[in-house]
């Protein structure tokens, strides 16, 4: 939760930027899917309500596609979207298990200002 909870922590910053959060749950605990209500209540842990939520264990046509995309790692991630466009900026894995990169808010704040000082 490092990593959420440091995003949350400069979301309005984010927002600033022009861009917002997609916050993606593949799955939660013991393997179940993970579906919006999931997503809203991790949020609430963390203390943001910027962005948009994801439970993949929902995702139409078809459940899982966001599993099976090349953004994903493991249980979650995020995917960070120009407002105007809604261009890909962006994406970021978190989560528990190995692999995921974990940056914290401050360095995925400092990508993000590359990309929109760049535009």
């Amino acid at each position: 939760m490092i990593h959420a909870g440091s995003v949350a922590d400069v979301e309005e910053d984010i927002e600033a930027e022009g861009v917002a959060i997609i916050w993606v749950i593949e799955e939660i605990n013991l393997g179940r899917d993970g579906l919006y209500e999931h997503c809203e209540e991790f949020n609430g842990l963390i203390g943001t309500d910027a962005g948009w939520c994801v439970g993949d264990g929902e995702t139409m046509p078809e459940p899982g596609v966001f599993d099976n995309s090349p953004f994903s790692e493991a249980r979650g991630f995020d995917i960070l979207v120009d407002r105007s466009t809604m261009e890909v900026v962006l994406t970021t894995n978190h989560g528990t298990t190995s692999g995921n990169e974990n940056i914290t808010g401050e360095e995925l704040l400092a990508e993000i200002r590359t990309f929109t000082q760049a535009r």
